[in-house]
C-alpha cells in the first residue's frame, strides 16, 4: 500500500468472523472468514487468508483469498498469492508465481455492483 495509510490494520496473529466494513484502507495480515468491504483500498499481506468476498475500490493480494474480488479500480496479485474466486474489476494485473484459479469479468465501467450478464465493453488487462 505505497502512499497509502490503512485506517484498519489486522494483525498476523488475528482472526476475524463476521463481516469487516470500512470507508478507508484496510490492510490485512491475519486470517478473515467473513465479507471485507472498503470504500478505499484492501491489501492482503503474504500472511492473510480471506474466506469470503472482498468488494473495494483498488485490491492488492499478497495472500490468500478463497471468494470473489470486485474492484472499481485495478486488482493486483502478486507474486505467491492465491485467489480461488471470481474477478470483477476495470483493470487486473497478475505478476508472475501468482495463482488464479476462477473467471474474470472487465470493463472501462466499473461499480461496486457486480456487471450484468453480456457487457461487452473493452477490457484493459496486464499479465506479466
Amino acid at each position: 500500500m505505497a502512499g497509502e495509510q490503512a485506517d484498519t490494520i489486522i494483525g498476523t496473529h488475528v482472526e476475524i468472523k463476521g463481516s469487516l466494513h470500512n470507508q478507508g484502507a484496510i490492510q490485512i495480515h491475519g486470517r478473515v472468514i467473513g465479507d471485507v468491504h472498503s470504500d478505499g483500498h484492501v491489501f492482503v499481506g503474504e500472511t492473510a487468508v480471506i474466506t469470503g468476498p472482498i468488494v473495494a475500490k483498488q485490491v492488492d493480494v499478497a495472500g490468500q483469498v478463497h471468494g470473489s474480488i470486485t474492484a472499481e479500480g485495478q486488482i493486483e496479485l502478486h507474486p505467491k498469492s492465491f485467489v480461488k474466486g471470481d474477478i470483477m474489476t476495470t483493470r487486473l494485473s497478475i505478476k508472475p508465481g501468482a495463482v488464479f484459479i476462477g473467471k474474470s469479468q472487465m470493463s472501462d465501467e466499473m461499480s461496486l455492483e457486480p456487471l450484468a450478464n453480456g457487457d461487452k465493453k473493452r477490457p484493459r488487462v496486464e499479465v506479466e
